[in-house]
């Protein structure tokens, strides 16, 4: 940690570098000159960068110095004529760029300040990425390049000088490095470039100019502004405060580690003088830094917390907006890590952020806003009179208190939030006639689409990439774009309070701002109050139910108005979505024709011209549709009819949303869709449309949504899919075929495979449509794939190349298939079964959960096919059960060594080893020992009867090929493993809505050994009479006093024992 005992004075800057080389400047204008025309020049130059940083550390520490030498020159004059001959001898024939070079006067603008900064780029991304080292001895990775010590301590010092540097552009470029270089470097904490460890003058060294810069201006401010603060001195604070700033965003622990307590405990009080500064730069920087350290909290900070606090309070109401944002952001970060320290101020702090939720700056607003969010957060939803003790990010009934205090003054602010601003309604004026157009969607307005496969192991969805599935929320509110502003913060924060606090409290402040709204002569104002109306919707619902008699019908004309913004028709649809419950109930109370009228409303806005009523009506029909089930089947026919009319119409962002719609009318209407002529009005389109997009590019993002709500419509409507199943398989094959041979041509000599995996996404829905098919035709099936000329001879070689693929979820949505034929079809797979089950067991791997669950999973429906005839999983069976004893007993492991919790995988385990064990008990009996604990762990966890009675039924019968292994169990002693069965024959008699401690203890309420599965009941009853015998009466009563009173009585009633 730096000395702690510095003085206060400006520190001593490095010793001026050398010039940069001559090789350096000419390829550093080669690769910034704007106005070079040379395609050959440049490339040259990019390969001479490239051949340096690789060649060897020597090379890598020779440019990096040479880009830190020009970065820290503050003038061309700096340069001998030696470097500007040796650059002019590479300029390629044209010296105009290294003359004009030469010839700058070094002004802010000029060419030798964008070359300084192109030096800058190139070092930071140099030290923060560096490139491999050269292989060691024996052919190994070596790790990153690592730079000789001698360049690394002039690069160290030729930043410093950089940091406190006339030029702000160099200033920042430099800062960018130093933090990229010494704890933000991506090839991992303690492998940087520059580490802070090693790098002892840094902190010391930004201290120093914080600390001298503050004390010059408190000087000046004492002489009454006579003397002004020299530009060198503010110079080296804007530096250092930069670099300090961004090494405590990107790596606060780390800071505060390498720091130490005691460094901290200078630090704090030098920002804390910057926020008095005159500068609001300065200002603006010091509070950064501040806030930065709130996550970590040093000791320097608790310390100074009460001018911390005070220092926010006043900068509260500073003339500068950016200011005032950080204070709102400071105080929001304290609410969620550290409300204790709030806590004594709560009311004070309420008031001042009321007030700022209606600043004239929306940045501000903003950020106040995100208060009420973060409160609400943070509180009891439902109940926020629950004791808390406000630590860490709890609020205490006494802060709920006091929020529920502002709601009369807080609900209208959220309201007046929600209408756009002035600029923003223009811009969406503008995208408005643009929405009118037939012109294509732009790339901007298309939200990403990802796929995520369908897990079969105990009903888990999942998957093994690394993107992130798109939140539903993303959706809320009916916004178009993905920037988070004070409307959507404004109805999220109205949303959660009103779940919060109830209607009780939000009501009656809110309902006489929602009728000045609604009856609001500005369309925009009206739109505000319909999004309120919707906000409340999960809160107030019922309470509402009094007043939608006459809202409802307002929503209805506010959507079928022809004349009302699009705005205003969107958000009308969204809100009617949001209130589908109360429609339904309507309906029973006897208004039949409600359901009918809000879909006749949302069919007429599906072909609404405007692009963005399209998109919410179908969403809000989604909405609508799983709120009503079986109450929108008389409405079928006139629903697909224009769903189908739309598809001829739509554009991408619009078809996506309406492909999602019609898998949700297949998910909650079910088989009925599929009754007469309805599929033909609507699988002939979808599969035209599926086929244009196919041949154009079969790698269209806008095929997920479309395969996917195929999949769910194939399931569920079963042989009545029947006509175009075999057009569907094929097209399915096809689309396999393309993206694998493409994918393949991409590959990459250096990669496994040169692609991402989200290119493979095509494939993957491909694969679930198939076995949507597979579920819906069930052992039709197989007739479905003799029938195909193209695919039936090779079906299951494309299957098994699936199995093996590089990617994660290709591989699982195999698995899928395979399970799924194994169950409906296992003569298909019945030729390939011994290659399959090698795929099988190399995936029972956990660094893929969701793959490993199908992989399981499929390999127990392959044994329940097998029924008694173990010879074609002989070869195998061995290979299947150590795997499947490492997942039972808990021995899954990431790459870093840490233990993983799968969900759903000690269940699907122990089914899948039970089924193994009913094909002959033998595979599993003689190493029970090492797994009977896990396995009985794992069954008491299985949800699915079907599983649940295999699973029992192999463990019976294992047991009994292998009695003595109860005493001679691995990791346990023999009341352990009693203890272990008992609990698992208990999981039989838990009722599912009573999953409780209570049941053990409490009132007794253990139900009856299910009938379905009675003889596996009778099973157990005999084994657990066999297992106290085999004990002895002694040891079986010791076992049974330590159980909880309603299992001793369970055993008793259910068992006799």
């Amino acid at each position: 940690p730096p000395d702690a005992n510095m003085s206060p004075t400006a520190p001593q800057l490095p010793a001026h570098p050398p010039p940069p080389s001559g090789d350096a400047l000419a390829l550093l204008t080669a690769l910034s000159d704007p106005a070079s025309t040379s395609h050959d020049r440049h490339a040259a130059a990019l390969s001479a960068r490239d051949h340096a940083l690789n060649s060897s550390p020597e090379s890598f520490g020779q440019i990096c110095a040479d880009f830190s030498r020009t970065l820290a020159s503050p003038a061309p004059s700096s340069v001998p004529e030696s470097s500007w001959a040796r650059a002019l001898e590479h300029s390629g024939g044209d010296p105009s760029a290294v003359n004009k070079l030469r010839g700058d006067a070094a002004g802010r603008d000029g060419p030798w300040v964008h070359l300084r900064q192109m030096a800058g780029l190139l070092l930071k991304n140099a030290l923060a990425i560096p490139p491999p080292a050269p292989l060691d001895s024996e052919g190994r990775y070596a790790g990153p390049m690592r730079l000789p010590d001698a360049a690394a301590a002039e690069i160290r010092g030729n930043l410093l000088r950089s940091l406190v540097d006339a030029q702000p552009a160099v200033r920042r470029v430099a800062s960018s490095a130093v933090s990229s270089s010494c704890v933000a470097s991506q090839v991992g904490e303690g492998r940087e470039s520059l580490p802070l460890s090693r790098w002892p003058e840094l902190l010391p060294f930004l201290l120093g100019c914080i600390e001298s810069a503050s004390a010059a201006a408190a000087a000046a401010a004492a002489q009454g502004g006579q003397h002004r603060v020299g530009e060198e001195v503010t110079a080296a604070m804007d530096g250092s405060l930069l670099a300090l700033r961004k090494v405590l965003e990107d790596a606060p622990a780390q800071f505060e580690r390498e720091s130490g307590p005691a460094f901290a405990s200078r630090l704090v009080p030098a920002l804390l003088t910057c926020l008095t500064n005159s500068d609001p730069k300065v200002r603006t920087e010091g509070l950064r830094c501040l806030n930065c350290l709130v996550a970590t909290m040093p000791g320097g900070l608790v310390v100074h917390m009460n001018d911390y606090l005070g220092g926010l309070s006043a900068l509260a109401a500073d003339g500068d907006e950016g200011v005032r944002r950080l204070v709102c952001q400071a105080i929001v970060n304290m609410m969620s890590l550290r409300t204790e320290y709030l806590q004594p101020h709560f009311a004070s702090i309420s008031e001042f952020m009321l007030n700022s939720t209606s600043d004239a700056d929306e940045g501000v607003a903003l950020e106040a806003c995100e208060f009420w969010l973060t409160f609400a957060s943070i509180a009891p939803v439902g109940n926020y009179g629950e004791p808390a003790d406000g630590t860490g990010g709890q609020a205490t009934p006494d802060m709920a208190e006091t929020v529920r205090s502002v709601l009369p003054r807080l609900i209208p602010t959220l309201v007046k939030g929600m209408v756009y601003m002035e600029d923003r309604r223009e811009e969406l004026l503008e995208q408005n006639a643009l929405d009118e157009s037939n012109a294509a969607d732009r790339a901007q307005d298309v939200a990403p689409v990802f796929h995520t496969s369908k897990g079969k192991a105990q009903g888990k969805d999942g998957d093994d990439g690394d993107h992130d599935e798109e939140s539903e929320d993303d959706e809320d509110f009916d916004e178009d774009d993905a920037e988070w502003t004070l409307r959507k913060c404004c109805a999220a924060s109205l949303d959660t309070l009103a779940s919060m606090f109830g209607p009780g409290d939000v009501l009656p402040p809110l309902l006489p701002v929602l009728q000045e709204s609604l009856s609001h002569a500005d369309p925009w104002v009206r739109e505000a109050g319909v999004l309120a109306l919707g906000a409340i919707a999960d809160g107030c619902s019922e309470a509402m139910a009094e007043h939608m008699g006459q809202l409802h019908p307002f929503l209805l004309q506010q959507l079928n108005d022809p004349a009302a913004l699009p705005q205003l028709k969107s958000i009308a649809a969204w809100t009617l979505g949001r209130y589908a419950s109360w429609a339904v109930g309507q309906v029973h109370a006897g208004q039949p024709d409600l359901v009918g009228k809000v879909t006749e409303a949302l069919m007429g806005r599906v072909l609404d011209s405007n692009r963005r009523v399209q998109v919410a009506a179908c969403s809000a029909f989604g909405v609508l549709v799983e709120s009503t089930g079986d109450l929108i089947v008389p409405y079928l026919e006139p629903v697909f009819r224009t769903l189908a009319q739309a598809l001829q119409t739509y554009q991408t962002r619009s078809l996506m949303v309406l492909f999602d719609a019609l898998g949700t009318m297949a998910d909650f209407v079910g088989p009925v869709i599929g009754e007469g002529n309805l599929p033909s009005i609507f699988v002939p389109p979808l599969l035209h449309m599926w086929n244009e997009l196919a041949k154009r590019n079969p790698f269209d993002r806008t095929l997920l949504p479309l395969m996917e709500g195929m999949a769910s419509i194939a399931l569920v409507t079963g042989m009545n899919y029947q006509p175009w199943a075999l057009e569907t398989f094929e097209m399915c094959m096809s689309l396999i075929e393309a993206c694998t041979m493409l994918l393949a041509s991409q590959t990459d000599d250096d990669d496994d495979y040169g692609y991402d995996d989200q290119e493979a996404d095509p494939i993957i829905c491909a694969e679930d449509l198939i076995d949507g098919m597979i579920e819906g035709l069930g052992s039709n099936f197989v007739a479905l794939v003799a029938s195909s000329p193209r695919y039936s001879d090779h079906f299951l070689s494309v299957l098994h190349s699936l199995a093996g693929h590089e990617i994660a979820g290709v591989r699982m949505s195999a698995f899928a298939v395979i399970g799924d034929l194994a169950r409906q079809c296992p003569q298909i797979i019945e030729p390939g079964t011994g290659q399959l089950l090698t795929e099988a067991i190399a995936c029972m791997d956990p660094m893929h959960p969701s793959v490993c669950n199908n992989a399981v999973w499929a390999v127990g429906e392959i044994c329940v096919r097998c029924g008694n005839n173990a010879e074609p999983l002989r070869p195998y069976a061995g290979d299947m059960v150590q795997n499947l004893i490492s997942l039972l007993m808990g021995n899954a492991v990431d790459a870093h060594g840490n233990i993983q919790s799968i969900p759903g995988l000690a269940e699907n385990a122990a089914a899948c080893m039970g089924r193994l064990a009913k094909v002959d008990p033998a595979f599993v009996a003689g190493d029970l020992p090492r797994f009977l604990v896990g396995w009985c762990e794992g069954m008491a966890k299985i949800s699915d009867p079907t599983e649940r009675s295999d699973a029992f039924h192999g463990f019976v019968l294992a047991l009994r090929a292998n009695p003595s292994s109860i005493n001679s169990s691995v990791g346990g002693d023999v009341a352990d493993i009693v203890t272990a069965i008992l609990f698992a024959v208990v999981s039989w008699h838990i009722p599912p809505d009573n999953m409780t401690s209570d049941l053990l203890s409490g009132e007794y309420g253990f139900r009856p050994f299910p009938q379905e599965s009675a003889e596996v009941g009778n099973e157990l009853g005999k084994l657990l009479h066999d297992v106290k015998a085999s004990v002895g009466d002694e040891v079986w009563g010791n076992i049974t006093k330590g159980t909880p009173v309603n299992v001793r009585r369970l055993m008793r009633e259910a068992y006799h024992l």
